[in-house]
């Protein structure tokens, strides 16, 4: 039985957020294929025009020319990527972002780790240590 790499899409229009996610998945889930995104638009483009479909995707909530919010809701109305588990990350919020982001359910919203240690923990969370083909992730709900 061969090992499926996970292929995991991350969307930030931070250079130094996303060099920071990546190398904590290299680092400590060197079985992944990570891919980057600048904004929610570039997300969609790639999606609708090939094939590869992520095993996760990871959206920062504020990005330029798309969201996270509007991305994740294109998603889930899309029957093709509707079941890929994706999260937001957001290094702040304000009242407007929870209500937005309410109605896309519990676990949806994470806050961006503030050190290296919590984002290798998150890296852990989102990305369990067996890597067998089609995997599922559960992502608890934080508050």
């Amino acid at each position: 039985m061969s090992l499926k790499h996970r292929m995991i899409f991350i969307v930030d229009d931070d250079d130094d957020d996303c060099s920071m996610l990546w190398q904590a998945f290299q680092k400590h889930h060197p079985g992944c294929l990570l891919f980057g995104f600048s904004d929610g638009q570039e997300l969609l483009d790639h999606l609708t025009n090939y094939y590869d479909v992520p095993d996760l995707i990871i959206l920062d909530l504020n990005m330029p020319v798309m969201d996270g919010v509007t991305t994740l809701k294109r998603l889930k109305r899309s029957s093709r990527f509707s079941a890929i588990p994706t999260v937001l990350l957001s290094s702040s919020f304000e009242t407007n972002d929870n209500l937005r982001i309410h109605e896309l359910g519990p676990g949806a919203l994470r806050f961006k780790p503030t050190s290296y240690n919590e984002l290798v923990q998150l890296t852990n969370q989102l990305y369990p240590a067996e890597t067998v083909p089609g995997f599922t992730t559960s992502l608890p709900a934080t508050g």
